[in-house]
C-alpha cells in the first residue's frame, strides 16, 4: 500500500484486535475506526496518523499494515 498524506483510509478490525498497539491502549476501540474514513495527516516509518473528520476526536496513530486504503 503506497500510503501518502491525504489518502482516505479506515481501521481493519482483524488486524488491529491483538495487535501491539491494541495491547497498549483501552480495546474498546471506536466504531467509526472500522466504518467510516479518515485522512492519513502525517506518516513516520510504519506507522500513520489518522484523523477522522466525521466525529470530533483526537488523531490516531496505526501501522499501515492495519488499515484499508479508499479505492478510488
Amino acid at each position: 500500500m503506497a500510503l501518502k498524506k491525504g489518502t482516505m483510509v479506515k481501521a481493519i478490525r482483524e488486524k488491529l484486535e491483538n495487535s501491539p498497539e491494541a495491547m497498549a491502549n483501552d480495546t474498546r476501540w471506536s466504531s467509526y475506526i472500522f466504518e467510516t474514513w479518515g485522512e492519513v495527516t502525517d506518516l513516520r516509518g510504519e506507522y500513520v496518523q489518522i484523523k477522522f473528520g466525521k466525529v470530533p476526536t483526537p488523531v490516531i496513530w496505526l501501522h499501515k499494515e492495519q488499515l484499508e486504503e479508499q479505492s478510488a
